[in-house]
């Protein structure tokens, strides 16, 4: 399609495709056109919380679009795909959820849009990026994080120039989410949790080769139905030669904060320069220079979501900077990490699973 409306889908109807749609709104091409949930009363809801957020802001354009869309609601899949004559669909679900969602909306040939992490494990993720490379259609993950300005500037700095060391540090609390707490629902903190981490990691250093990694339920032996590690440490061989370190914990209590300038950003020791980068802000030291801190400008959600709509629009996938295929690569990753800790030992990227 080249003109008209982007006529978009959503299944899950909780806080993140809230966070999609008051994006949305703001961008003129995107027509919301459907919403599916289990809880059919879910979609009127976060139709109601976009309606009302959009209202207090100073945008009017957005204001009028949010007030203005009539989507259909619907509780199954294919019954939405069926009855609204949708171009693409937004899929944000639990990790174990994937799989039966996005094959049914590649089988009916619908751009797909998938929030992280892509699946729970990596035959369903294979599966899921071979049926989307032979549906053809355009597919993006939500990593934002790539679409900050800071970010991207980032990327320039360090084009050409040696990396020997990144870390990557996540560390919070435990969701109140009943799934989020057991393995085989969430597929874990690291997976879960740290993923936007280790994909701005991944982003700026390279393709991991192998990855080694300790684990353990230490601080949250007294929830109950806790069987997720709640702290992990993995050490990182990427294919140029850099090492790196991925931390985690999500045993933090309330009001309990984490050491100032380590949590949240990509820490990087490359050739004459070392970076802190966050989707925020990027700090960059060099060698009898004085620190340079570049702010990010705009909003990078919005520029993902501009983009996704923009390319289903016009066939022209080059601004999407992370791709199904992209986004399973960084699931991998934290997947293998996991893999190593409950096996305790070196895990190559690409085999053994």
């Amino acid at each position: 399609m080249t003109s008209g409306k982007v006529r978009l889908g959503f299944v899950g109807a909780g806080g993140r495709t809230v966070r999609e749609l008051l994006d949305l709104v703001q961008v003129p091409e995107a027509e919301i056109t459907a919403l599916c949930d289990i809880d059919e009363s879910r979609c009127e809801q976060a139709i109601a919380r976009v309606r009302d957020r959009t209202a207090q802001g100073s945008d009017a354009a957005a204001t009028e679009r949010a007030r203005a869309a009539q989507p259909a609601f619907y509780k199954d899949v294919r019954a939405m795909l069926e009855g609204s004559d949708v171009d693409a669909v937004y899929v944000s679900l639990p990790p174990f959820a994937h799989g039966e969602i996005e094959h049914a909306v590649l089988d009916a040939k619908k751009h797909l849009f998938v929030e992280k992490p892509v699946a729970i494990d990596m035959t369903t993720a294979r599966e899921i990026e071979s049926h989307a490379q032979k549906a053809g259609v355009i597919t993006a993950v939500g990593y934002q994080s790539r679409y900050s300005t800071a970010i991207q500037a980032a990327c320039r700095l360090l084009e050409g120039v040696p990396i020997g060391l990144a870390i990557a540090v996540r560390l919070g609390g435990l969701p109140g989410t009943a799934w989020w707490k057991v393995q085989d629902r969430s597929g874990g903190m690291l997976v879960e949790q740290h993923t936007h981490g280790v994909d701005l990691m991944r982003y700026l250093v390279g393709e991991p080769e192998a990855v080694f990694g300790f684990g353990g339920t230490q601080l949250l032996k007294d929830v109950p139905g806790v069987d997720i590690f709640d702290v992990n440490s993995v050490s990182v061989r990427f294919v140029n030669g850099a090492v790196g370190s991925i931390v985690n914990s999500c045993a933090l209590q309330p009001g309990q904060g984490s050491p100032q300038n380590v949590s949240g950003s990509v820490h990087i020791v490359a050739k004459n320069m070392t970076m802190q980068a966050g989707a925020g802000s990027v700090t960059v030291m060099k060698p009898e220079k004085q620190q340079e801190t570049i702010t990010a400008e705009g909003d990078p959600n919005l520029e993902m979501n501009r983009v996704f709509v923009q390319a289903v629009q016009t066939g022209d996938r080059s601004g999407i900077l992370s791709d199904y295929a992209d986004g399973m690569r960084t699931f991998e990753l934290t997947y293998a990490c996991q893999l190593s800790a409950e096996r305790g030992q070196v895990v190559r990227i690409g085999e053994g699973y």
